[in-house]
């Protein structure tokens, strides 16, 4: 199970894959060929290492791009029976965030 909600959270079961489709400057954005999409996962309020980093190179030119997320990605932490809040970023080629932390939080 995934689900993107109106405010960019991602809800995933441990242990799940999915695929999410990403988009820049609202859909405008050519990503070109050689493009570099990186999806870092950490820890919440520990932005200094991330604990999972997902990396796609582009490979057709396209407006959105769709970035695998195994099950091993989300296999993550201790068994859980409650939500854990982790926190993202998505970045392209390690210059610009496409989504990440800014002046309303993560």
């Amino acid at each position: 199970m995934i689900k993107v909600d109106s405010e960019k959270r991602i809800h995933i079961s441990r242990g799940d894959a999915a695929t999410l489709n990403i988009t820049a400057n609202g859909g405008e954005y050519e990503f070109q060929v050689g493009d570099v999409i990186k999806l870092r996962i950490y820890e919440k309020k520990k932005y200094d290492e991330p604990i999972v980093e997902i990396t796609k190179t582009v490979e057709t030119a396209a407006t959105s791009v769709d970035l695998n997320i195994t099950k091993e990605d989300t296999t993550i932490g201790e068994d859980i029976n409650k939500p854990v809040t982790y926190w993202y970023e998505i970045s392209l080629n390690e210059t610009t965030t496409i989504i990440g932390y800014d002046e309303d939080g993560a």
